[in-house]
């Protein structure tokens, strides 16, 4: 993180709202390495914040919610740091400064924005079944309780997930392996389909995974049912008691009317350096960003990349240094679980499976996690 020239004393405030990705790596390299004239305050709903790679293994039973998930609390204790545990409602592109919803506000020479996204659940049933959003992921495990209770009280429960991306499908074999083996041993009978709109399950990914995938998805007793048009509220949910939903993303409601220019989703649009298009003091990174200039699909994968260059950029715009670009990968290794210690793993055209897979797979994510502890 060092930067070109020597720093202005001139103390500088960066406020950091949310606890993504991104952010995390953020907070680690100025805990490793506190700049005196930076002054940081992290604004974040909770002390600690789930890693996306982890949550279908907790969903499957393999982790505690404590293993998959990073003590922001812990990580931003340090001398230049405040953490405000709060709900951030607005931003003041102007200000700049961020608006909570408790009526006060923060004002700072940088904000940088990594609040992730929302499951647009807009075509979602409402008569009675339970609907759960994926995003944000931290609302996925304060509500996964209630799913599992439901899921070993109700006899021959019938579950969807809606959305056959990575996300779906991994989360619909965790919750595959999960009803086994809440059920082994009795008579019980539980149904999981996923769900897709578009014609094919995995959209984006090499044949040779969904070839992969599809037949373990067949092997598990998992319906999958594509080119799926909208739930009727006269019969949905129908046999469906839990909906899991896993399909369409949308930002926080709150970030609109912000005054930042958007991309044409309505995320912040940012430009190479992670820097708002139409506003320098503000940068974005992780879901809540539209990289006008490289899109990608929204992923952890990007968010984790992208926190290393917006660490150094947020330096260096304090500094006023010329600021570096994050260029992201065209191809990227992707690890999808399968509920059991099993996994396939692919790059490009590239792709592989097995118990081996998995243990690789656990093996990066603890280290990740291990990463930020204190």
């Amino acid at each position: 993180m060092s930067a070109d020239a020597e720093p202005d004393e001139t103390t500088r405030h960066i406020v950091l709202v949310g606890a993504g990705h991104a952010h995390v790596e953020v907070l680690r390299r100025l805990r490793l390495r506190p700049e005196p004239s930076i002054r940081i305050t992290l604004i974040t709903r909770t002390p600690e914040t789930p890693y996306s790679g982890m949550v279908p293994g907790f969903v499957a039973g393999h982790y505690q919610r404590s293993e998959t998930n990073i003590r922001v609390d812990r990580l931003a204790d340090f001398e230049g740091c405040t953490a405000l545990f709060a709900h951030a409602a607005g931003l003041d592109a102007d200000g700049p400064r961020v608006l909570l919803k408790d009526g006060r506000s923060v004002s700072g020479d940088l904000i940088s924005v990594d609040v992730g996204a929302v499951t647009d659940i807009s075509d979602a049933p409402r008569n009675g079944g339970l609907v759960v959003s994926v995003k944000p992921m931290d609302e996925f495990e304060n509500c996964w309780p209630m799913v599992e209770q439901r899921m070993k009280s109700e006899s021959g429960v019938q579950i969807a997930v809606i959305g056959a991306g990575a996300a779906g499908v991994e989360l619909a074999l965790a919750i595959r392996y999960r009803l086994d083996h809440m059920n082994a041993g009795t008579d019980k009978l539980a149904r999981v389909v996923l769900v897709e709109r578009g014609a094919r399950i995995l959209s984006g990914f090499p044949d040779t995974v969904r070839e992969r995938l599809t037949r373990i998805l067949l092997r598990k007793g998992i319906q999958v049912r594509t080119n799926f048009g909208a739930f009727d509220d006269d019969e949905a949910p129908g046999p469906f008691r839990i909906l899991i939903w896993a399909a369409g993303v949308s930002p926080a409601a709150w970030l609109a009317g912000s005054g930042l220019a958007s991309d044409a989703h309505g995320f912040i649009a940012v430009n190479r350096h992670l820097q708002s298009t139409s506003h320098p003091a503000f940068f974005a990174a992780g879901d809540a960003a539209g990289m006008v200039e490289s899109p990608r699909p929204k992923s952890g994968v990007m968010a984790v990349r992208q926190g290393p260059i917006l660490a150094e950029n947020l330096l260096r715009a304090a500094r006023g240094l010329p600021l570096k670009s994050f260029w992201p990968q065209k191809e990227w290794l992707s690890l999808i679980s399968t509920g059991e210690r099993y996994a396939v793993a692919s790059r490009g055209n590239w792709s592989a499976e097995g118990r081996w897979v998995w243990y690789w797979k656990n093996w990066l994510d603890t280290r990740f996690i291990d990463r930020f502890s204190v």
